[in-house]
């Protein structure tokens, strides 16, 4: 059996909200799920199912007999903040706060904690593990490993270098229609921040995931990862896009799932 429940913690003075999906053996480590850019913790709905991608994740690590933990980083979701203060450190230390949480609950893995980052939850999740080397594992799903290359291919390289010159916000429409204004220290942290080289610092397991047909991270990116870190990792490479596919099934993310538990279980 497994069970969800809204909880809450502090992160630089602010409100953190997240959810905890409990499994039935609380020995197994706890996953903390760290979603990408724009998204919040339960991720892109699959059509198919009418649930987020990372409320599917979560109750299939609770099916695995993982409990885990999806939060919304300050300024998404139901979380306090804007989208106007969020920055890559800003997250990393959510992820932190979040890593503290887990750590204080006696049902919560006893402290073991893998970290899943999904694209630029995956530079949040190198980044958290490069500097406390706490994680017991890591898993990149495509994970953003060159910033400087991905969002200016994401929201177009004039709007990247009008948001990179200004001294206020930038408010943005991206390629789906959404709208979000950030502020300038996202773009400066976009144009110096190196995953590659913050997972380096990493000695634990690293379960690494591309997608051939991911038109959102270059190719070769997960292998860049595999070369800089210091512990034992594997590549894992699927013909999915950046959603694993999951427009049209869950196939792909299921034998994702599978593959990054069993890897980290080998090898945690």
């Amino acid at each position: 059996m497994t069970s969800e429940k809204t909880v809450s913690f502090k992160s630089g003075g602010q409100t953190i909200m997240g959810t905890i999906r409990q499994a039935k053996t609380p020995e197994n480590s706890t996953f903390l799920l760290l979603h990408g850019f724009a998204g919040t913790r339960n991720e892109l709905v699959i059509p198919s199912l009418g649930i987020g991608i990372f409320e599917y994740v979560a109750a299939a690590l609770g099916d695995l007999g993982h409990s885990s933990l999806r939060i919304d980083f300050r300024g998404s979701g139901d979380s306090d903040g804007s989208t106007e203060e969020t920055s890559y450190s800003t997250q990393i230390d959510d992820c932190l706060a979040a890593m503290d949480f887990i750590a204080a609950q006696p049902s919560l893995g006893n402290g073991k904690i893998v970290l899943l980052g999904w694209s630029q939850g995956g530079l949040v999740a190198a980044a958290a593990a490069g500097r406390t080397n706490r994680p017991s594992g890591v898993a990149l799903w495509a994970a953003v490993g060159e910033p400087h290359i991905s969002f200016p291919g994401l929201i177009g390289q004039d709007a990247y270098l009008r948001g990179l010159d200004s001294k206020g916000a930038t408010k943005l429409t991206l390629p789906w229609g959404a709208s979000i204004t950030l502020g300038p220290q996202f773009f400066l942290e976009v144009a110096s921040f190196a995953p590659v080289a913050e997972l380096s610092r990493y000695v634990g397991p690293a379960f690494i995931a591309e997608g051939t047909l991911d038109d959102a991270i270059p190719r070769g990116t997960a292998k860049k990862f595999a070369a800089a870190h210091a512990g034992e990792n594997i590549v894992w490479e699927a013909a999915m896009d950046h959603v694993f596919n999951t427009a049209s099934s869950v196939e792909t993310l299921n034998s994702l799932i599978g593959a990054t538990v069993r890897y980290l279980r080998n090898h945690g």
